[in-house]
């Protein structure tokens, strides 16, 4: 839970950390100031996330959160493909994992509407049909979401879910307080070309948590820089976000920019999350100071 005297939750996710031990990466983190992380799924080779893990490898791996005074507060679920045979039962069993975690915001997409991204879409008539599909059964698990405790909070990523606009259209089609949108301006900007959002004023009552990655570049152009060095005016995000009464976990996805995964050592990924903490505190500090 965040502390009373905390006006915001800042993190990373640790799968930016993948080659190392989680425990190192978790130290890692919290050296460079950052209280909260979303755990990634396997470190230096070895499943630390996972529905089908023994009891006593997660019991282990949350003492390793505690050990290192990192709190796991968002964490990503997938579920594009949630109406394929046994992708439902697959992501219920995700969504009691976050809730065995204490994670309260677990990340979802929807399915991929390009056959050749990003020019070359899907039919519509395709497309029709995998939605028919699709969202009764993202139905069946919002359900699950509202037993299990956990919000399902969708993220931009093309498809049903692109923009604020299509955000708030699947929300409608879905109502629940177990449903609701993981803000990703990157993505938004990446996909669609679009930054920013002119609709996010509408849809920011709806967002419960925030994928923090910086975009330069057209649309299509996959050049991610560290925040703060692309054209993502995070002060604008947050002062909508925070505007509208978002308290939720943020957690920075990327920091790789162009660079490919032998350039991206831990001390590389150590001076990027240090200037993303910089950057992002000074805007968040300024944005929720009280008035």
């Amino acid at each position: 839970m965040m502390a009373a005297a905390e006006r915001y939750r800042l993190g990373c996710m640790t799968s930016l950390y993948a080659t190392l031990p989680l425990a190192d990466a978790l130290g890692r983190i919290r050296k460079l100031g950052y209280r909260y992380a979303a755990p990634g799924r396997t470190h230096a080779g070895e499943t630390v996330y996972a529905a089908d893990l023994p009891a006593s490898k997660k019991t282990e791996v949350q003492q390793k959160f505690r050990d290192q005074g990192v709190e796991p507060f968002m964490a990503l679920g997938g579920f594009g493909d949630v109406h394929l045979p046994g992708k439902l039962d697959q992501y219920r069993a995700d969504l009691d994992l976050g809730a065995s975690f204490g994670i309260p915001v677990i990340v979802g997409w929807g399915p991929w509407y390009y056959r050749t991204f990003p020019n070359i879409p899907r039919t519509v008539r395709d497309w029709e049909k995998e939605l028919a599909q699709y969202l009764p059964a993202l139905e069946k698990l919002v359900r699950h979401a509202e037993s299990a405790g956990v919000t399902l909070a969708m993220k931009p990523h093309t498809g049903v879910t692109a923009n604020a606009k299509v955000c708030m259209e699947l929300l409608k089609r879905i109502p629940s307080e177990r449903l609701k949108i993981c803000w990703d301006a990157g993505n938004v900007s990446f996909y669609e070309g679009i930054h920013p959002d002119p609709d996010l004023p509408e849809l920011a009552p709806q967002v419960r948590g925030v994928c923090i990655k910086d975009h330069l570049g057209l649309r299509g152009d996959p050049n991610f820089p560290t925040p703060g060095q692309g054209h993502i005016d995070h002060e604008q995000m947050f002062r909508t976000l925070f505007g509208a009464g978002f308290n939720g976990p943020m957690a920075i996805e990327r920091v790789d920019g162009r660079d490919k995964k032998p350039n991206l050592t831990p001390e590389v990924t150590d001076e990027r999350l240090a200037a993303a903490y910089r950057h992002l505190t000074s805007v968040l500090d300024q944005v929720t100071a009280p008035a």
